[in-house]
């Protein structure tokens, strides 16, 4: 489409030299980026280039208006190895360019004034063996040595965005002609490339996007995909977040007078047995779409598309040949499956008992659980789903969310079998049977839930599953030990928030480990985990949670199981205040939610175990709080005072022995230390379990206020305090739970919270997310905007919320790690949600 002669160029030659490259450039289409959340994606796109010691990419790029942090194009972010490329524009049009090889970190930054406010300006970044450099406009502007091999196979290549763990680094402009090359461009190529179209077929171009798709300004919603020129559908990038429709988050500018692009919307799954469909595609220039089977069981006719009754995927490709007035369309290839509805069937998998040996204390119920799901949810569904152990048919709960639990008695020890059967809305049927040898009393025994698992900035959330022992009332405790280990390139220097979370058997996950990484060292950690054991047995789920942007820790959970008899074998763990929640804010001194817990029947003997940590200090928190600053919070039973937490740790010795270490590890903090496990608070709830209920408020300490503060009135800037509005306020991260201990199955141990996080009638969900998640509240009038920070309290995004709005959609696709969502009005936090993007 494009036949560049020249766009308008400029640069600094080192410190006083300026050049131009004065001309014309036609007028041609383009994608354009919001400056919010758009961005393009092309998953394991470092492949195309890993192993390789000389890589380009370049492109065409209009800067809307030139601020900190905007990513133009990279391969970074969500991946493995030594491999990273990406430009950034910083503050001024200053640009930085990095590269990370086998041999680390090569960059050149250009000065200010690089990236011109509303310019088309062409961007090459080069690596060629020995050397970085970058090219703008043809023009050579720094250069850098530079070493070893691109060790990465999975990072994706984006457009828009320059993705990394916390960050939001966000283009907003104009992009055209980008591409992707496994060799080093010449001077002299890219000013070809600048002058002439590129062919699609040059030796060692690996991704080449021309961004001539839909129609200019118009509804371009149903293109979900920004095509390579090849028409190789796995080089096909995704578009995230786009309107597509209107001037901006859109494809936009002018299309030559001849040129032709066909809209060719993905067709949805379908069965062998469906009936013939017409095919829907639309061109701008409205001539007739033809239409041909590539491949796959299918027919064809005009637009009218036959399955042979066969499964198998279809390819189908759409062209349009053009005429006196219109080149060639680009043709476009869109691939489904057809599917048999009898082959395609739930898929289930035994949590526990699983095959093999289980242990009990003595022939009393043990837990069924297993969980189930189907493929092509659009197309099938789960009818029903059963279990029965030797013909026993187990009365299943059903969670909801594919997890399913019952209880089942034994008549006695040996071998048994568990067979969990189930059914597709069209009837088709499969069995997953479970053989497991039930004996008496368990047997010590060592289990690693977690091995050296690694997360750091670019991956920091990991889960894994483990196999645990199957059991009910055969061990009496379990002891963990946590491993932090540096991994290559050693241990993140910095103190950081981590976690380590367990999935019971409802698909719910539970904190169990609350992890404050040390500075720079690695360690060993201990710490009983025996009240969360109804968590801990047959095969589950481990989620590792780091908020960094280094390089991480390994992190190695082992399990301790003790053989014993449990004093009362069946545990429930109900959620209590588990979320952020701003400390010392005049606008809502006790945030926390107000709590009535029924107590499962059947239970004997129950506590409450809680943590908090406080987070958020410095000269513009009123006594260094709450990091810095020893409070005391209480727990309230029944409208009484009961309970007393007094939130401070002496830091030095380490009480986990976690010296010496670098930093500032050694002052004493409010619920933690670097370098060690924070420990629980149990408060005893027995006497309290004669009641069907219990009524529980959290109250933080009443004599602490931050004065400055956005919320309070009388804060000055400069005056009172250095800023009233540096966002960084203080705040508890708060974990706690109501654990309650029986003898027989716990009546009502076997429900779930819905899968949100509520307070104040306000839900975020789902949580963890894998980008897109939803904030709903009760809107009347009592929100009016909503922030997203990252965990050292930086904003990252700030929406408006509209009079009546009450749901907002957020797509951080991409942006995985652990952030704060505050809730505003005005000013005002009216609550802090914690949201966990995979």
């Amino acid at each position: 489409m494009k036949q560049y002669y020249a766009k308008k160029t400029w640069l600094f030659f080192q410190f006083f030299f300026l050049t131009f490259l004065i001309g014309h450039a036609q007028s041609n289409q383009y994608l354009h980026f919001d400056g919010e959340d758009d961005f393009t994606s092309l998953p394991n796109a470092s492949q195309f280039v890993s192993g390789s010691n000389t890589i380009s990419m370049a492109g065409w790029f209009y800067s809307d208006n030139p601020s900190y942090g905007e990513g133009m194009m990279s391969i970074r972010g969500g991946g493995t190895g030594n491999g990273e490329m990406y430009l950034i524009q910083l503050g001024d049009g200053t640009m930085e360019c990095r590269l990370v090889t086998t041999t680390g970190l090569h960059e050149v930054v250009a000065p200010a004034g690089t990236i011109q406010a509303q310019q088309w300006q062409h961007i090459a970044w080069i690596f060629n063996e020995t050397t970085v450099e970058l090219f703008v406009d043809g023009v050579s502007i720094g250069s850098s040595t530079a070493s070893g091999i691109f060790g990465s196979n999975d990072r994706p290549f984006s457009i828009g965005k320059c993705i990394l763990s916390g960050f939001n680094f966000i283009f907003q402009g104009r992009a055209d002609e980008v591409s992707l090359w496994s060799k080093a461009l010449t001077q002299a190529e890219i000013q070809d490339m600048m002058a002439n179209e590129l062919e699609g077929n040059e030796a060692n171009l690996e991704v080449y996007y021309k961004f001539n798709q839909g129609t200019p300004g118009g509804n371009n919603t149903s293109i979900t995909q920004l095509l390579d020129f090849s028409g190789d559908a796995s080089k096909h990038s995704e578009l995230n977040n786009f309107a597509l429709e209107g001037e901006t988050s859109n494809f936009n500018g002018t299309l030559e007078g001849n040129f032709q692009a066909i809209n060719f919307p993905q067709i949805s799954p379908k069965l062998i047995t469906d009936e013939p469909f017409q095919l829907e595609a639309t061109v701008n220039s409205d001539l007739p779409i033809s239409f041909e089977i590539i491949s796959g069981p299918a027919t064809i006719e005009g637009d009218l598309l036959t399955l042979t009754g066969e499964t198998g995927d279809i390819t189908v490709k759409a062209s349009q040949s053009g005429d006196e007035n219109y080149d060639p369309a680009a043709d476009v290839f869109v691939t489904f499956p057809v599917l048999d509805p009898n082959a395609i069937l739930v898929e289930t998998e035994g949590l526990h008992p699983l095959a093999g040996t289980a242990y009990a204390s003595s022939l009393i119920p043990i837990q069924i659980a297993f969980r189930a799901g189907i493929s092509y949810p659009e197309l099938f569904s789960i009818e029903s789903v059963s279990a029965a152990v030797d013909g026993d048919n187990v009365e299943l709960t059903s969670f909801g969310n594919g997890y399913y639990s019952g209880w089942w008695t034994p008549t006695s020890f040996g071998n048994h079998e568990l067979v969990i059967s189930s059914t597709n809305n069209f009837g088709a049927n499969g069995d997953e049977t479970i053989s497991f040898n039930l004996v008496e009393n368990g047997v010590d025994q060592t289990v690693n839930a977690t091995e050296d698992v690694w997360v750091n900035g670019d991956i920091p959330t990991v889960t894994v599953e483990s196999d645990l022992p199957s059991y009910i009332g055969a061990f009496d405790e379990i002891s963990a030990t946590l491993f932090i280990d540096c991994p290559d390139g050693g241990c993140d220097p910095w103190d950081r928030v981590s976690s380590i979370d367990v999935m019971g058997k409802n698909g719910e996950w539970y904190e169990i480990i609350r992890y404050l990484t040390p500075y720079g060292v690695s360690c060993q950690h201990e710490i009983d985990l025996t009240d969360f054991m109804s968590l801990l047995s047959g095969r589950t789920k481990f989620r590792v949670n780091l908020g960094t942007q280094g390089n991480g820790f390994l992190y190695t959970l082992q399990l301790d199981y003790t053989a014993g008899t449990s004093e009362h074998p069946y545990g429930h763990v109900e959620k209590l205040w588990n979320d952020t929640y701003q400390f010392g804010d005049l606008a809502d001194l006790q945030p926390t939610e107000d709590l009535n817990k029924p107590f499962p029947e059947n239970t004997e003997t129950a506590k409450i175990k809680l943590l908090s940590t406080g987070h958020g200090w410095g000269e513009n928190n009123t006594d260094n709080a709450a990091e810095f600053n020893p409070n005391t919070h209480h727990i309230w039973v029944n409208d009484a005072e009961t309970f007393t937490q007094f939130n401070w740790v002496d830091c030095n010795p380490n009480p986990d022995n976690c010296s010496p270490q670098s930093g500032t590890w050694f002052y004493n903090r409010a619920g933690w230390c670097p370098g060690s496990i924070a420990q629980y608070f149990d408060y005893d709830m027995t006497p309290f379990t004669t009641n069907s209920s219990v009524d529980l408020d959290y109250v933080f300490d009443e004599s602490y206020v931050d004065y400055c503060h956005p919320n309070n009135p009388e804060c000055v800037t400069n005056v009172t305090c250095a800023d009233c509005n540096d966002g960084f306020n203080p705040h508890l991260i708060v974990n706690s739970y109501l654990i309650s201990f029986g003898d027989s199955p716990l009546e009502n141990a076997l429900s779930i919270d819905e899968n949100v996080m509520a307070s104040n009638n306000i839900l975020l969900y789902p949580n963890p997310s894998g980008g897109i998640f939803f904030v709903e509240f009760q809107n009347e009038n009592q929100v009016d905007s909503i922030e997203i920070m990252d965990m050292m309290g930086r904003t990252i995004l700030e929406t408006p919320v509209i009079t009546g709005e009450k749901i907002k959609k957020f797509d951080m696709s991409g942006s995985s790690g652990i952030y704060l969502v505050n809730l505003k009005n005005g000013s005002n936090i009216v609550t802090t949600k914690r949201v966990i993007i995979e």
